[in-house]
């Protein structure tokens, strides 16, 4: 992963109960906010990428 000062800030709007979940979230799992959206979509993103291997 890049380094903080070489990551573009990409702020988004959440619904508050999304928002909620993931904070709570982010607390089991020992991660910052910011760190549990960052694997959350890094997990999705293998998984899209594995189903388009398995397609082709």
């Amino acid at each position: 992963m890049k380094a903080a000062s070489q990551l573009a800030p990409s702020p988004i709007r959440l619904p508050q109960e999304l928002k909620d979940w993931l904070k709570h979230r982010a607390i089991d799992n020992r991660r910052s906010f910011n760190s549990e959206v960052l694997a959350r979509l890094e997990q999705s993103r293998r998984v899209e990428e594995q189903g388009e291997k398995e397609e082709a």
